[in-house]
Parts: C-alpha cells; structure tokens; sequence
C-alpha cells in the first residue's frame, strides 16, 4: 500500500502545473463545506433520508454560490475587464515613467546625500535590478511552461464546477471507501491523522481566502478614494498575492506604487503609507481574529520555505507549501505523543 501510495504522490508531483485548477475547487470545496452542514442539518427529513438530504443541501448552497457570483459578476466583471484591458495595454508606459520619476527622485537625492551613502544606495539599487532581471527570466520560462500547458489547465477548469459537486456530495460515501482500505488495526490513528488534515487546510483555506477579500476590498476602496487608476486591478492583485503568506503584502504592492508613480507621482508617500497601513490592519488585526492558530509557523521558517517551494513547484508550490507545512507539523505531533505517551507536550511545564 507504501509502494501505490508513494506512486499516486510522485504521479501528482509530476502533474503539478496542471493541478492549479483542483487546488482552487479544494478551496471551494473548503469554503462551501460549513455552509453544507448547516443547511443539511436544518432539513427536517435529515434522519429519515440522509442522502437525500445531503444531496438536496448540496445543490441549494451550489445553486446560492453560483447566483452570488452572477450577481457579483454582473457588477463588478465589466468595470474589471475593461481596467485590465486598459491596465495591461498602458502597462509599459506606466513602467517607464515610473522609472523616469524615480531618476528624477534619485538625481535630486544625490544633491543633498554624501557621497558615501550615495554609494551604499546605488550599490543596493543594482542588486535590486539584478534581482529583478532574474526574477523577469525565470517569470518569461515559466509563461512558456504555462502556454504549453494551456489545453491541460482549460480542462481542469471545465471540469471543476463538476468535480466540486461531487466532492461535497460524496465526501461522507469517499471517506467511508478510504478507511475500509486501511486494515483495522490501523484505523484510529489513520482517522485522527485525516481529522488533523482536515482541520488544519480548513481552517487555513478558510482563514487565507477572507483575509484576500479583506485586503483586496480594503485596498481597492483606499485607492479609489486616492484617485488611483486602475483601484480595482490593484485591489484585485493585492487579494490574490495576500494568498501568499508573509511575502504576499510585499509583492502585492509594488504595482499599485508603480502605477502611482507614472500616474500621480505626488501621491506616491501616500499610497506607501496606504499599503503599510493596510498591511499592519491585517496583521494586528485581522489575522488574529481570522487566522488565529491555523498556522503556527514562524515567519523566517515560512520565507525560506516559500522560496524552496517557488523553486520546485512555482505558484502552485508557494501556494500550499505552508499548509502542507502546517499539515506534517501536525500529524508529526500526534505520532510523536501516540508512540511516547510519557512525552510532555511543547510548552507544558
């Protein structure tokens, strides 16, 4: 069972570029989930019929879903496609008046810097551009890997509204299959194992996808009221990169500042002071009330992570190496405390 085990692992590990679509209907399926149980729990044939249902649950909170994002669609999609259309077409414009601004910046610094301290920035500068043409490298191979798998990545999304449906109908019916695989002797642990995954990528999921809408409303609005072009792709940016832990804040503001310089120079310390705002809202505020405990990590262990993570998977990689992390953190310490049951829990004492 090790041996087929292993072998479905590595088979996913080569078929990673094409599973970004199913990481995505997993975290759907996550977010749906409590929603689920509680419509199927205030069902008043719940006891009598538990297929039905769930069946009939299921299909109400997918039917809800889909209508709230028609809705939203309706509303936002327009505006949205039309400010990324805009947004990518002015692009290189954008990025060259930028660049034109903050030599002007620079030039004007020289005058009131010593030389020393000119020096030490300009040597910072060139790694920070070297940095860059790397990162533009290897970000140019990975937009040829992802065309080439172009066909792959259309399927997986066709297929996801499809698959979802089945995995929050059928999870009881697939758990059921799993553990009449696993001898009966290895079943308790095997349970608490799954009950522990399960946890952990629920509440991370959870926690990771409501802390993007915060932050991506939040930076959209402030923005907006900013008179910042393009407010909502930037807000959307800043949601999306805010799934990527720690380092996501980061990435997420460089284009809105870049945008700021080429369009309102002026207001470039504001919007600076905009983003550090929002990024210190969300760690003091809402990343304790939202996250909690779903991942106790430390931050300098998550950042060399990511980096590994980005070199072996990419997006995908960086996406789910701190929940996997947080996974095997987790089930390391139950087999830990399972196998020495005089071994005093961390922090006891």
């Amino acid at each position: 069972m090790l041996v087929a085990l292993g072998a479905v692992l590595w088979l996913l590990f080569l078929a990673r570029g094409v599973l970004f679509p199913f990481v995505i209907g997993l975290a759907l399926a996550y977010l749906l989930l409590p929603l689920v149980r509680r419509v199927e729990a205030a069902l008043p044939f719940r006891e009598s019929n538990p297929r039905r249902s769930r069946l009939l649950s299921v299909a109400l909170v997918y039917l809800l879903f889909i209508l709230a994002l028609v809705v939203a669609g309706a509303m936002l999609l327009p505006l949205l496609f039309r400010q990324i259309s805009r947004f990518i077409s002015t692009l290189p414009d954008m990025w060259g008046q930028a660049q034109r601004v903050f030599q002007a910046w620079t030039i004007e610094a020289r005058a009131q810097l010593p030389p020393e301290v000119i020096a030490e920035l300009e040597g910072a500068a060139a790694n920070i551009v070297r940095n860059l043409a790397i990162a533009a490298e290897e970000a140019a191979v990975q937009t040829v890997v992802v065309v080439s798998q172009t066909f792959s990545l259309l399927l997986g999304l066709i297929t996801i509204p499809v698959w979802l449906f089945y995995v929050l109908k059928d999870r009881a019916d697939a758990a059921a299959f799993f553990y009449s695989l696993v001898p009966p002797n290895a079943r308790t642990d095997v349970a608490a194992i799954a009950s522990i995954v399960d946890r952990v990528l629920s509440n991370y999921v959870r926690a990771q996808l409501l802390l993007g809408l915060a932050v991506g409303s939040v930076t959209a609005l402030v923005l907006s009221l900013m008179g910042i072009p393009f407010a909502l792709v930037l807000g959307v940016i800043a949601g999306i990169t805010e799934l990527i832990p720690v380092l996501g804040p980061i990435l997420g503001s460089i284009p809105g500042i870049v945008v700021t310089l080429a369009n309102e120079p002026d207001k470039t310390h504001w919007v600076v002071l905009a983003f550090i705002g929002i990024q210190q809202l969300e760690n003091n505020l809402l990343v304790p009330r939202i996250q909690g405990e779903a991942v106790e990590i430390h931050p300098a262990f998550i950042m060399v992570l990511l980096v590994v993570a980005s070199e072996v998977g990419g997006l995908v990689g960086m996406l789910v190496a701190v929940p996997l992390a947080a996974v095997c953190k987790e089930v390391f310490l139950y087999l830990y405390h399972r196998w020495e049951p005089s071994a005093v829990p961390p922090g006891a004492g």
